[in-house]
């Protein structure tokens, strides 16, 4: 057992993603009438040091334990008639450890209806917005926690343009109003963002560069701000659009943090991943 986890956390390292949710991962473009999308997205993350907000730096304290989590989200979704499309992401988390502590077992399920407001081929830009709610299906008095016990409500938008000279470009934004994870404790709202351009150099090879973060506000207990509990980030993401078969499509990619934009929390020093979706028909 012991040798499978760490061939699986081997794997996981190499198939790890970058920071964008699911709910601002899509581009401007809806599904067609009954097209099906699944997608699965491996996940490794190690925590490797903590923010000081004496000094303003992320450093790595005495006593420091990181929190390793491995998994995939499983996305579905199908594309509806009057530019509507459902979906749905349900996070497998296969091993979260901290310490001598580890739990497994799914996460918390996101729900997503997104709507085709630009999708005239005629026009140089696609348009889409989505509403999330995440509900708490993950175990949080597991330990680690595998979810946060709230119950979430977001909105977004994701715009990109259509092949212009060499490059296609991109922006989403998403705003989550988070729910208490008990009777005292709400979690701070959160705005999420990202700005990415794409090289379409090859027919079936697209390089990707992109900046993506956000900031979340404080917590409130009893409706007061706790200090020091707000979390900004912004990460610096390269990655490859490969499409080696019809219909399918392979996402290597990397990510760094951006020091001087990112505060609060723990952090990684860098992120790799592997995901892959396909479209039928």
């Amino acid at each position: 057992m012991k040798r499978l986890k760490t061939l699986f956390i081997a794997v996981a390292l190499a198939t790890a993603p970058l920071n964008s949710t699911p709910l601002i991962i899509r581009t401007g473009t809806i599904l067609k009438t009954f097209q099906v999308l699944g997608w699965v997205n491996f996940t490794y993350n190690q925590t490797v040091k903590s923010y000081n907000w004496d000094t303003n730096e992320f450093i790595k304290p005495e006593g420091f334990e990181p929190t390793t989590t491995a998994g995939a989200d499983l996305l579905a979704s199908v594309g509806l008639p009057g530019k509507l499309e459902l979906g749905g992401v349900l996070p497998v988390i296969m091993m979260k450890s901290k310490g001598e502590a580890s739990s497994s077992g799914i996460g918390d399920l996101l729900l997503v209806a997104r709507y085709g407001v630009l999708q005239n081929p005629l026009l140089p830009v696609r348009m889409a917005l989505s509403v999330g709610l995440s509900l708490p299906t993950g175990n949080k008095n597991a330990n680690p926690a595998l979810g946060d016990g709230s119950t979430d409500l977001g909105a977004a938008l994701a715009i990109n343009t259509v092949k212009l000279g060499f490059i296609i470009g991109h922006l989403r934004g998403a705003y989550w109003l988070n729910g208490k994870t008990d009777d005292t404790t709400r979690l701070g709202n959160m705005l999420q963002y990202m700005a990415g351009l794409d090289f379409p150099i090859l027919p079936k090879l697209t390089p990707q560069i992109a900046f993506t973060g956000y900031n979340q506000e404080a917590k409130l207990v009893n409706g007061t701000p706790l200090p020091n509990s707000e979390i900004d980030r912004g990460f610096l993401g390269i990655l490859l659009l490969w499409q080696p078969i019809p219909n399918l499509t392979l996402r290597p990619k990397a990510s760094f943090p951006i020091l001087p934009v990112c505060k609060g929390g723990a952090l990684a020093d860098y992120n790799l991943g592997l995901d892959a979706w396909i479209t039928l028909p």
